[in-house]
């Protein structure tokens, strides 16, 4: 695997961590990995989350530990939580790439309606705050644009200021509805990892009934509903199934 950045974030820790102690956690943890002690490196990086501390550093480096272990379902999953809080890291992104290599199955996804990816890619580019943030920040501007407009007593700078307000509108709109369409899409779509080495997927949610296939450790699925202690689940190919909701772990 491509040496991991754990080092570089060490540096940044202060601003992230909150309490002194999970600070020394995160150093511990930091000098733990990098002298190849992954299990140790692990239990310092898991004491901050039960301290209630999250961020993507902290979960960018508990997926590499785990992949240093060969956990390769836990190496996924913490790379996926990191990806939930920007999913425009390289680092993690490249990382991500190695555990999924690791992968026992290998699933082809689901062609899909190409104005729809593109929109969806260019919804990635930022996150759900970050769309918010510029787009309230737009609304300032248009805001401020329009008074210029509203007071100005020439008739060119009056146009003028008056199509810069529609622009500046326009885009504040079109961000905030980004985010909130992001917003949404999050909240509506449960993603989670396999952590069974292997899983059947069933017709329906009982060990009683047909097994239409099974997949391993590590792969990502999609909850679509629950019911009881089954939930039904899709993979990326559009295939879906019923699987105990014990095997899964969410994204979230």
């Amino acid at each position: 695997m491509k040496k991991t950045v754990v080092i570089i974030y060490l540096i940044f820790s202060g601003l992230i961590f909150s309490q002194d102690n999970n600070k020394e956690y995160f150093n511990a943890g930091v000098e733990l990995y990098n002298n190849g002690k992954y299990n140790e490196a692990i239990n310092q990086f898991q004491s901050i989350i039960e301290n209630g501390e999250h961020s993507e550093v902290l979960y960018f480096n508990l997926g590499n530990s785990y992949y240093k272990i060969n956990d390769i379902a836990n190496s996924i999953y913490f790379f996926e939580m990191a990806l939930m809080l920007n999913p425009n890291n390289n680092d993690v992104l490249n990382n991500l790439s190695f555990s999924q290599n690791m992968l026992i199955d290998k699933i082809e996804k689901l062609p899909a309606n190409q104005i729809l990816d593109f929109f969806n890619f260019i919804s990635k580019t930022l996150n759900v705050q970050q769309w918010l943030m510029i787009g309230i920040l737009l609304f300032y501007v248009f805001l401020a644009t329009f008074l210029l407009y509203f007071f100005s007593t020439k008739t060119n700078l009056k146009r003028n200021y008056f199509t810069l307000s529609l622009i500046f509108f326009s885009l504040a709109v079109v961000f905030v509805f980004s985010g909130i369409n992001q917003f949404e899409n999050n909240k509506n779509t449960v993603s989670a990892i396999i952590f069974e080495k292997k899983i059947d997927f069933r017709t329906e949610p009982n060990s009683r009934s047909e097994v239409l296939f099974d997949l391993h450790e590590g792969t990502k699925v999609v909850v679509k509903e629950e019911l009881n202690e089954w939930c039904l689940v899709e993979i990326k190919d559009g295939n879906k199934g019923w699987v105990e909701l014990k095997s899964i772990k969410k994204i979230n």
